[in-house]
C-alpha cells in the first residue's frame, strides 16, 4: 500500500520562508504535505513537474473583489495564479455596510476609483441587494460557494457613507457620528472581518471629482476607529497613503488598537530614484523597536491603460483639476481643445509646474512624472501604424509638442484612443531591493479592480517566472531579482 495520495517530483520548490528555491518532490497525505525531500515513499499518485515552480499557495492581501465575489465564486483571475486566498475590503472600499440609497453613490465610487465597471456592478449585484449591514454582507458570502477562501476588512468608505450619506465627500464628522461609525467597526469585527482598512491617497478620487469619503477624515476619526479594532482583541489596519510615508501615524494607529499596520505602498520611484532606501532604514528602525509596522510592495511595474474618458493616471496632476471636474464628455472635450489648459499641461510636463506655487518643493515628484510620461504609449488605435509608438517619438517625429499630439489624437479617436502609462516601480533592481527587505509584505496586486486599466492579479505567476537572486546590489541590501533581458532604465529627465 503506497504512504503517499500523491507525490510531486522533480520541480523547483519555492517554499515561502525565504530560503532558496531548490530541487525537491513534495509528498501529500489525506490532502496535506507531509514529506519534502528526494527520494520519497511510493504514491497512489505522480505528478511531474519538471520544468515548473512548486509553491503553496498565496494569500493575495491586496484585492477589491468585494462586489464581484457575489456573481464570481472563482474571484477570476486570483486563482488563475496560484491565490488560495483573497482579502478584500482594501483601501478602506467596499460594499458594506451600504444603505439603499446609497448604492448608487458606493457603486459609482467604485467606477471612479478602482476602475470598475458601472454596468458591470449594476448587472451582477441586480437592483435588490441581498445585504445591508456588513454582518448580512459576511453572511452572504457563507452561501456563496467560493472557490478559494477569502477574508474581508471593513472598508472607511462605506463605513462613512453609512453615517453621513454624501456628506461623507464633503466634511469632517461630528462626535456623534465619530462614535456611530466605531460602533459599526466594532460590529464588523465581531462579525468577522480581518481589520479595518483606510486611505488618505490623494490619488483616491471618486465621483464627480470629490476626494473618496475616508480623505475627509480628521485623524482623531482614525484613532477612534483603530480603537474599535483594538478592542475586538484581533485583526489589523490597512492605511493607504499614496507615496508619502506617515511614520508617526502609522504609530499612533498601532498605539491606540495595538494591531499591526500595513501601509500602501512602498514602491521605487515613488519620489525619485533611489528614494525606497530612505524609507526601507525606516521601516527597519519602526521594527528595531519592536513594532508590527510593515510596508506593503509590489512586484510589477504600477502600468496603467486609460482613455482620455477617464484619464485616471493624471488624477494627481493640478493640471488636470478641470477635467476631473467636468461632469460629462462634452466638456472634457471641450477642455482638451482649450490652448490656456494645454500651455498648463506643458508647463507641468516640461517640470515647471503648472504654476509655481503647486510645484514649491515637488521636484522629485516632477521627476517622476517626467519620466512616466516620456514612456507613454499608444496601446489601441484605429490606425495600426500608431501601435505600440512612443507618444514622443511620434511627436518629434512629425516636429509637434508631445502635449499638443497626445490631446489630438484623443480627440480624433472621440477619446478611444488608448494609452499605456508605466508610473512608478519600472526599475527591477529597486523592486528587488524592495522585495528582499524582510519588513516589506508582497501585495498591491488590486484583484478585480481597474480591469480596463491593468490586471496585476497575475502577480504571483510574474514574481516566480522572474530570473534567480543575483548580481551587485547597493551596501547594506542584498537578494532581489535580475532584470529581465532587454530592460533598460527608463530617462529621468524631461522631454
Amino acid at each position: 500500500m503506497p504512504e503517499l495520495d500523491l507525490k510531486i517530483t522533480g520541480g523547483t520548490l519555492i517554499d515561502g520562508t525565504g530560503s532558496p528555491r531548490r530541487r525537491a518532490d513534495v509528498g501529500v497525505k489525506d490532502g496535506r504535505v507531509v514529506a519534502v525531500g528526494t527520494d520519497l515513499a511510493a504514491a497512489c499518485e505522480s505528478f511531474d513537474a519538471q520544468g515548473r515552480v512548486v509553491a503553496p499557495g498565496f494569500v493575495d492581501i491586496h484585492t477589491h473583489y468585494d462586489a464581484q465575489v457575489l456573481w464570481d465564486p472563482e474571484l477570476t483571475v486570483s486563482p488563475w495564479h496560484g491565490v488560495t486566498t483573497a482579502v478584500l475590503g482594501n483601501c478602506g472600499f467596499g460594499v458594506a455596510p451600504t444603505r439603499p440609497e446609497h448604492r448608487d453613490l458606493i457603486l459609482r465610487t467604485l467606477e471612479r476609483v478602482e476602475g470598475m465597471s458601472l454596468s458591470a456592478l449594476e448587472a451582477g449585484l441586480g437592483s435588490s441587494w441581498p445585504f445591508q449591514s456588513f454582518p448580512e454582507y459576511m453572511d452572504q458570502l457563507e452561501r456563496v460557494p467560493l472557490g478559494i477562501n477569502v477574508a474581508v476588512m471593513v472598508g472607511h468608505t462605506p463605513v462613512r457613507l453609512w453615517v453621513m450619506g454624501d456628506e461623507a465627500t464633503t466634511r469632517p464628522a461630528t462626535a456623534h457620528e465619530v462614535a456611530q461609525m466605531r460602533a459599526l467597526v466594532r460590529q464588523a469585527m465581531d462579525a468577522g472581518a480581518v481589520g479595518f482598512a483606510t486611505s488618505v491617497s490623494k490619488v483616491h478620487v471618486g465621483y464627480a471629482g470629490r476626494p473618496v469619503p475616508s480623505r475627509l477624515a480628521k485623524f482623531d476619526e482614525m484613532l477612534e476607529l483603530a480603537r474599535a479594532v483594538g478592542e475586538s482583541g484581533h485583526g489589523l489596519i490597512h492605511y493607504n497613503v499614496g507615496r508619502d510615508p506617515l511614520w508617526q501615524a502609522y504609530e499612533q494607529l498601532h498605539a491606540a488598537s495595538g494591531r499591526p499596520v500595513v501601509w500602501t505602498s512602498l514602491l521605487a520611484g515613488s519620489l525619485g530614484p533611489g528614494s525606497h532606501r530612505a524609507h526601507l532604514d525606516r521601516a527597519a528602525e519602526q521594527r528595531r523597536q519592536g513594532l508590527p509596522i510593515h510596508g506593503q510592495g509590489a512586484c510589477r511595474p504600477i502600468q496603467f491603460e486609460f482613455d482620455f474618458r477617464s484619464p485616471v493616471v493624471f488624477d494627481t496632476w493640478a493640471s488636470f483639476e478641470p477635467v476631473r471636474m467636468a461632469g460629462d464628455e462634452a466638456q472634457r472635450r471641450a477642455i482638451y481643445a482649450d490652448p490656456a489648459f494645454r500651455a498648463r499641461l506643458k508647463r507641468q510636463v516640461a517640470g515647471r509646474g503648472p504654476d509655481d506655487a503647486w510645484f514649491a518643493g515637488k521636484e522629485a515628484e516632477g521627476d517622476t512624472r517626467r519620466a512616466s510620461f516620456q514612456e507613454m504609449t499608444i496601446s489601441w488605435a484605429a490606425d495600426a501604424e500608431l501601435l505600440e509608438r512612443k507618444l514622443v517619438d511620434l511627436a518629434r517625429e512629425r516636429g509637434v509638442d508631445a502635449v499638443d499630439l497626445m490631446l489630438d489624437l484623443a480627440l480624433e479617436s472621440d477619446l478611444q484612443m488608448r494609452w499605456r502609462m508605466a508610473l512608478l516601480n519600472f526599475d527591477e533592481s529597486e523592486v528587488s531591493e524592495i522585495l528582499a527587505d524582510p519588513h516589506v509584505v508582497l501585495g498591491l496586486g488590486d484583484g478585480g479592480a481597474h480591469m480596463s486599466q491593468l490586471c496585476d492579479a497575475c502577480h504571483p505567476t510574474y514574481l516566480l517566472s522572474r530570473p534567480r537572486p543575483g548580481g551587485a546590489r547597493p551596501a547594506g541590501r542584498s537578494g532581489g531579482f535580475r532584470p529581465r533581458p532587454g530592460w533598460r532604465r527608463p530617462p529621468a529627465a524631461g522631454l
